[in-house]
């Protein structure tokens, strides 16, 4: 069973004039500090992890990353062409910054251990954002847009571009987020490195017979894999816990944990997070305009689905062409299957 650190928080929306009661790494006492800091350093020790903090400190994604989404960089842009490698120097930075990362996390008083390594997992990413280290600050490539004769991205993007091209396709509301700009970073890394954005079922049991406290959701923004929230399954879940909570972590152990046809259980990101009870926090997505502009069930044809493959081993990598694909348009995508269970 999941070790606990008090009971699970129920979320409430984020509100600037609540302060919270927030306890660093040091407050835990001794046995659950040594078990938290043994689990985010086994995560901070994975290569993955390196690279995506790097890329932060740099100030850019690497190209095929920022392609490696359901929302790409649009049209000809700079980032394809400008970052395909990271800038020297970029790893051994994020290394010694991890090497520090127990000095600087924060969490509120009550929580589970996966919910905390999630929300430490993106807290690095903000910390090292707003550490403002860019190498690319004056070269025009975050803030570069199609002319305004491109009808079709203006009248989507009517602000222009985010702020950031460390960005999730659904976790990109920053107006509303405690560290604004800085959240939509943390989100970002906490799927690159975890395997999606880490939500939970906070529906109560007493309300809703079907609700479950203990499972974990994951929602990635990967090119080749579904866009929808799934729900790890046992044997995933179990795998993660063993991995955090192991004295020395198996070096086999596979992150990001990848989901597939058999993850059944999903969620539509369309349907508000208050009606589905699936999230971390409630501020994390607005509710979709009813304009159906940004509803992809559509273009699900029913309840066709794309799916991950399982033999992917490199998740900063573009789709390796000897792997089976369909071609849809100009792009690559993997071949679709039905849902059995229409989920």
């Amino acid at each position: 069973m999941e070790q606990q650190l008090g009971e699970s928080v129920v979320a409430a929306p984020f509100d600037k004039n609540v302060v919270f009661q927030q306890l660093s790494i040091g407050d835990l006492d001794g046995e659950h500090r040594q078990l938290l800091v043994r689990a985010i350093s086994s995560i901070l020790s994975t290569e993955l992890a390196e690279t995506t903090y790097a890329q932060i400190i740099d100030g850019l994604p690497i190209a095929d990353v920022a392609y490696d989404s359901h929302n790409p960089p649009y049209g000809a842009h700079p980032v394809d062409e400008a970052h395909g490698e990271l800038c020297p120097g970029m790893i051994d930075k994020a290394r010694g910054f991890c090497r520090e990362f127990n000095r600087t996390l924060t969490f509120n008083s009550q929580t589970r251990l996966i919910e905390m390594i999630a929300v430490a997992v993106q807290q690095i990413a903000v910390i090292l954002f707003e550490l403002d280290t860019s190498l690319h600050k004056d070269d025009g490539i975050v803030d570069w847009a199609p002319p305004k004769s491109d009808e079709w991205y203006w009248g989507r993007h009517p602000s222009g571009p985010l702020p950031t091209l460390f960005h999730h396709s659904w976790y990109q509301d920053y107006d509303q987020y405690p560290r604004g700009v800085a959240d939509i970073v943390g989100y970002w890394a906490e799927d690159r490195i975890l395997g999606g954005v880490v939500l939970f079922d906070r529906r109560d049991p007493e309300v809703k017979p079907d609700a479950d406290p203990n499972a974990v959701y994951f929602h990635w923004d990967w090119e080749e894999v579904t866009y929808r929230i799934y729900r790890l399954l046992p044997k995933q879940r179990q795998a993660l816990l063993d991995f955090l909570l192991a004295d020395d972590p198996p070096f086999l152990m596979s992150l990001p944990i990848l989901g597939d046809q058999d993850n059944r259980d999903r969620v539509d990101p369309e349907d508000p997070i208050q009606q589905t009870g699936i999230y971390r926090d409630l501020w994390e997505r607005k509710e979709l305009p009813l304009d159906g502009q940004h509803d992809k069930r559509v273009a699900r044809k029913g309840n066709e689905d794309i799916l991950p493959m399982t033999t992917r081993t490199k998740p900063w990598s573009k789709l390796e062409p000897s792997q089976p694909a369909a071609v849809i348009g100009n792009s690559t995508r993997i071949l679709t299957v039905k849902d059995a269970d229409g989920l």
